[in-house]
Formats: C-alpha cells, sequence, structure tokens
C-alpha cells in the first residue's frame, strides 16, 4: 500500500488529500469559532436579560412597598398621643442574591446600588428624628416625601432596564397609577415648603453683632 504512494500518481493523490483536508479545516475552524463565539454571545445576552428581570421585579416590590408606605395613614393610641403605628412596614430594597448585576453594564449597575443605599440611608435618618418634639419632627412628611422620590427613582430604573434588555413587567390595573401618587405626593411637599418659607420671619442681625448664639454666659468683664 505504501509503495503506491511513492509512484507519481500516488504523490498526486496524496497530495490532493491534503488539500482536501486542509480546505476543510479551514472551512471548519473558522465556522468552529464564530459558532463559538455566538454561542458565547447568546449566553452572556441571557444571563443580562435575566439578571435584568430579577432586578425589574425586585425594584417593582420596592415601589409597590413605597406607594403602600407613602399612603398609609398612622393610627395614634387614644391613651397616648405620642404612640402612633403604621399599618404596612417601612419599604425595604430587596436585590436579587447571588446574581451577578454586574452583567447590567457599570452605569445601571452604580445606579441600583445607590438607590439601595438611598433606601437604607432614609431609614436610618427617620431613626434619628426626634419624636418628641412638637409635630413629631416633621417625621410624617419627612418620611412620605422620601419615599416617594425613591419610589420614583425605582421606578425610572425599571423603564430603562425595560427597554435595554427586551423585558416587561405582568399588567396592573388602570386605577393603579403609582407614578401618578408619587408625583401628587412630591407636589404636596413642595407646596408644603413653599408656605414654610412664606411664613418663617427674617431674622435680621444688629449691625455689628455676631450670628453666633452663646452656649455658655458670659461672665465677669464679659458680661457689660
Amino acid at each position: 500500500m505504501t509503495q503506491f504512494f511513492e509512484t507519481t500518481q500516488g504523490i498526486l493523490v496524496l497530495g490532493a488529500m491534503i488539500g482536501a483536508g486542509c480546505f476543510a479545516a479551514g472551512t471548519i475552524i473558522p465556522n468552529a469559532f464564530r459558532w463559538a463565539s455566538a454561542e458565547r454571545f447568546r449566553k452572556s445576552k441571557g444571563d443580562a436579560r435575566r439578571a435584568a428581570m430579577l432586578t425589574v421585579l425586585a425594584l417593582d416590590d420596592f415601589v409597590g412597598a413605597s406607594y403602600a408606605a407613602v399612603h398609609d395613614t398612622p393610627e395614634f393610641n387614644p391613651i397616648n398621643d405620642g404612640e402612633f403605628a403604621f399599618h404596612v412596614p417601612d419599604p425595604t430594597l430587596v436585590l436579587p442574591s447571588g446574581q451577578d448585576l454586574s452583567v447590567l453594564g457599570e452605569d445601571l449597575l452604580e445606579e441600583i446600588l445607590w438607590l439601595s443605599n438611598r433606601v437604607a440611608n432614609l431609614s436610618n435618618a427617620l431613626d434619628v428624628l426626634d419624636l418628641s418634639r412638637p409635630g413629631f419632627d416633621s417625621f410624617f412628611e419627612r418620611r412620605e416625601e422620601g419615599y416617594a422620590v425613591l419610589g420614583a427613582k425605582a421606578m425610572d430604573l425599571i423603564e430603562r432596564l425595560l427597554a435595554e434588555f427586551d423585558v416587561r413587567l405582568p399588567d396592573k390595573p388602570d386605577y393603579y397609577r403609582q407614578r401618578e401618587g408619587f408625583a401628587a405626593i412630591l407636589q404636596n411637599a413642595g407646596e408644603r415648603q413653599l408656605r414654610r418659607k412664606k411664613l418663617t420671619p427674617k431674622v435680621e442681625s444688629e449691625p455689628g453683632g455676631s450670628n453666633i448664639t452663646q452656649l455658655f454666659p458670659k461672665t465677669g468683664g464679659d458680661a457689660d
């Protein structure tokens, strides 16, 4: 058999076989690379779309909780006017666990993480208000406005995720207009702040005087 390839005809046949093999390899290998690249792209796109959908659902849960919170009228203890309770818990943003959100892109990832941090900051800020002060230190107004702002921000992020990753949310009842509800809350807050500014008298300092309040009483010659 090997003697055949030593003849001129055998050499020609062998050359033809090698050429055909090279041609096949030149055709198959690039196609294999393209297939592998396309498969990786499909997997990456699928991972991003899955992460977007899970994040949208988490944000939508937060929007619903925020909407309920800003429309929740506290119930006061008839025996103790300083004691009250809400009917719904404070909203929390629980992002998908075990999900790599970096596949959403750097900009969206930062926006989502910043929102999560702002939710925690609002809760911490409300906890330090002095509820023994008149008007409960504006606790109810600050809480209502704060969650309305964050709820509206979460809705903006949801719209970006829906548009960029081709996902959709289940339909909601027509009367459940969350964005309009948040907008009404924020409009009322703006009008309330404007009225407060108009009612606050301007304090004019005496010429040459200091606007720093003394913490301790003056003694001796300084008291003159």
